[in-house]
């Protein structure tokens, strides 16, 4: 009997000390980390807006649930906030509706594609640029047309919201612009033969061909966009923490471990890696 009791108490301070251990790891994760706004810290959680119907960036998984590379970043920094990636409350947001979720305080900040762009800047700020890349053009496969120019006159479609509508329409002036909510409801409708394209980011129409042999993509690339977090005007502390978990996760490699996941493709998946782990070009 001495001796089950003995053995009790081992096994109990046993799980007294990982839980020691496991909070001291937390503690020091956030000491290494700017501090969270008092908001957030008492709210327990960060409510993070995710895309659910761009991958590999982000999309619904089998359960209903987000699954994606920026899926994956937002629950990094739940787990850099409060020591659990169960503490990134996600919501999946459509294009158009991610800064109205983030200016009308239903989320703290917005990793879902989002390029920044002058007009942007006026409503929200970002973190430091943690994504970089172009944009393609798809069409049937039969199509005519071989260039962008070519699109002078025809209908392209573009997710609601999609920043790629003003460079193509500063340098293709006649082309019309049939904008619908999702990457799925432009597929759809490029297939019905509703539009003459379509027009996404580069990752995502890669990912998204394999599946579409009637179809096939531009040679020539639209734009040159600059993802970073979307985060509400003057919110420093909140502004500091996200910058110092986006090098956090550049100097761990985070990148390389979790696109091969993501991106089937090693072409695709390598090009991806670049432009998370590398610095763009000439961001503005």
């Amino acid at each position: 009997m001495n001796r089950q009791i003995s053995m009790l108490r081992q096994a109990i301070a046993s799980l007294a000390l990982i839980a020691t251990c496991a909070s001291h790891a937390t503690m020091a994760m956030a000491q290494d980390l700017p501090s969270l706004p008092k908001a957030i810290k008492d709210a327990g959680v960060i409510r993070i807006g995710v895309k659910c119907d761009s991958p590999p960036f982000g999309s619904s998984g089998p359960d209903g649930k987000p699954v994606g590379v920026e899926v994956e970043m937002a629950k990094k920094i739940g787990t850099y906030a409060f020591g659990s990636p169960d503490k990134a409350e996600l919501s999946c947001v459509a294009t158009d509706a991610r800064i109205p979720s983030l200016t009308g305080g239903k989320i703290d900040l917005i990793i879902a594609t989002l390029g920044k762009t002058p007009p942007r800047e006026q409503v929200i700020d970002y973190s430091d640029i943690y994504y970089w890349g172009g944009s393609n053009v798809i069409v049937p496969k039969e199509s005519p047309v071989q260039k962008l120019a070519e699109l002078e006159g025809k209908s392209i479609l573009i997710v609601k919201g999609g920043n790629q509508l003003k460079w193509l329409r500063d340098r293709i002036p006649g082309i019309q612009f049939v904008q619908l909510n999702t990457n799925a409801d432009n597929i759809q409708a490029l297939l019905q033969g509703r539009a003459d394209g379509y027009v996404g980011d580069a990752v995502t129409i890669a990912t998204l061909i394999s599946n579409y042999p009637n179809l096939r993509v531009l040679k020539e690339e639209v734009d040159l966009g600059f993802n970073g977090v979307g985060i509400r005007k003057n919110e420093p502390e909140l502004k500091a923490f996200v910058n110092a978990t986006l090098r956090k996760l550049k100097e761990e490699k985070f990148y390389s471990q979790v696109v091969p996941n993501y991106v089937s493709d090693p072409i695709v998946a390598k090009e991806m890696i670049k432009s998370f782990e590398t610095d763009p070009p000439a961001a503005n």
